[in-house]
């Protein structure tokens, strides 16, 4: 065993040692979906207002606990600038939750004239923050080489900014990397009608989010930024929307030919608390790169915190942009079992199996916890060969303060080698606002390589403001 290995060991066993004593069930009862601190939370979240968990998603298909709704509102009150119907919704939330913000150590009284101070101090503007810090340890470090490099890195840093200017009418930005890469206005009820919103400038749109269909940083598509306007209408059962956009903003996808444009459109069918149905269209145009992807969604909550879903994806690559000969109207799909803690009480579960043909493009790395290489063409992901990929994620929170995760990703190739990679991690919620975690990871094979062997320990800070 390499000194890497066996320090990543030692660290694992110390802090699961020093977490032992701690471990209890979460003495908070349910928070149901049909509570009214319930909608509070979903429509501060949709806002851009309210952080939901360490990795920035608000889980918003299942019963909360009274607890992770009092760390949310933690969050809000650390952060302030809120107006309006927000803040009176914030204030009610403070009230209902008042014994177990308590718990967390944080001071209810004066909390009014502590808002208000702050409010005007701001001007109304909304400032929030997230840092995101690493530190890595790899067995094999080559710099360049795409097998990761020692050291600490930055691997987020960003400031948001909202202010509502009038009624229904708001502004959001986000920096990011040195620069102000999302900025965009929203309107509610846009030209008076009621359940329409528009959004124009440079936003984020990840429709495979809203339907849950991926956890952690696996979306297929989207989950970046796009400089156009988007028009969404909510009216009962069903959602329609759609965009218009130059490719830019978010991420290594969108970084490209500002001039290139992409368009979508969305219809999503809520037929009932249980059962839901979704179909997507994106139109590319990428330079080199010309195609469609179509995808429809499904999902059926058997009970509470017991889900299964799925989607099946449809691509139509334009002749000259094959990228993997023969590969002109590739296909894939997934399907998924998500049972959260509640259900199973020991820990929660997603399972999910996926098949790709030849010639599949994707938007983002599916699955891996580091790096396992793809090949990039014109900042897409290509699947060199008929793949299925099985991936498994497992986490337990113990406590206030304690949480463990476990996960195994397997690619399966036809005529290229195989690819696995399991991790287990430890997470400690310091404060409402900090959380620690300490992940070992290990990688066999990668593409191209079958005798590719390495591990990584990181440990990472997480901090919202």
């Amino acid at each position: 065993m390499s000194m890497k290995k066996m320090l990543a060991v030692v660290a694992a066993a110390s802090l699961a040692a020093a977490a032992a004593p701690a471990f209890a069930a979460n003495p908070f009862s349910d928070v149901p979906m049909n509570h009214w601190a319930y909608d509070a939370v979903e429509q501060l979240s949709a806002k851009g207002i309210l952080e939901g968990y360490p990795n920035g998603t608000f889980k918003g298909n299942r019963a909360m606990t009274r607890y992770e709704i009092a760390t949310m509102v933690a969050r809000m009150m650390a952060a302030g600038g809120l107006s309006g119907e927000d803040l009176e919704k914030l204030k009610a939330l403070v009230v209902e939750f008042q014994p177990e913000l308590e718990a967390l150590g944080v001071k209810v009284d004066g909390f009014d004239s502590r808002l208000s101070a702050l409010e005007k101090g701001l001007g109304g503007w909304k400032i929030t923050g997230q840092m995101r810090f690493d530190y890595n340890a790899w067995d094999n470090d080559v710099a360049g080489s795409g097998s990761g490099e020692d050291g600490f890195t930055m691997n987020r840093a960003r400031l948001f900014l909202h202010r509502d200017l009038s009624d229904g009418v708001s502004f959001d930005a986000r920096w990011h990397n040195d620069t102000f890469d999302r900025w965009w206005v929203t309107a509610k009820d846009f030209f008076g009608m009621e359940g329409l919103t528009m959004r124009g400038g440079q936003f984020a749109l990840d429709w495979e989010d809203e339907d849950g269909l991926y956890d952690d940083n696996d979306a297929f598509f989207m989950d970046t930024g796009y400089r156009g306007f988007d028009l969404k209408y909510n009216r009962g059962m069903f959602t329609v929307e759609g965009f218009a956009a130059s490719r830019r903003g978010g991420g290594s996808v969108y970084a490209a030919n500002p001039s290139d444009d992409v368009y979508g459109a969305r219809l999503k069918l809520d037929f009932s608390e249980k059962l839901w149905l979704s179909v997507n269209g994106l139109w590319e145009d990428r330079g080199d790169t010309d195609y469609k992807t179509y995808w429809a969604g499904l999902g059926f909550s058997f009970m509470d915190g017991l889900e299964l879903k799925g989607a099946y994806y449809m691509q139509d690559i334009a002749d000259d942009s094959v990228v993997v000969a023969g590969a002109d109207d590739p296909k894939a799909w997934k399907v998924i079992l998500d049972v959260s803690q509640d259900v199973l009480k020991f820990t929660s579960l997603w399972v999910e199996y996926a098949q790709f043909d030849q010639g599949f493009i994707l938007h983002n790395n599916p699955y891996s916890f580091s790096d396992i290489d793809w090949p990039e063409y014109d900042k897409v992901i290509t699947v060199q060969d008929d793949m299925d990929a099985l991936f498994v994620k497992a986490k337990q929170k113990w406590n206030d303060k304690w949480s463990s995760f476990e996960r195994y990703v397997k690619y399966d190739m036809d005529n290229v080698n195989d690819m696995k990679e399991w991790t287990v991690g430890i997470g400690y919620q310091y404060t409402p606002n900090l959380y620690f975690e300490l992940a070992y990871s290990d990688m066999d094979g990668k593409l191209g390589d079958p005798d590719y062997d390495n591990n990584q320990i990181r440990f990472r800070t997480l901090l919202n403001f």
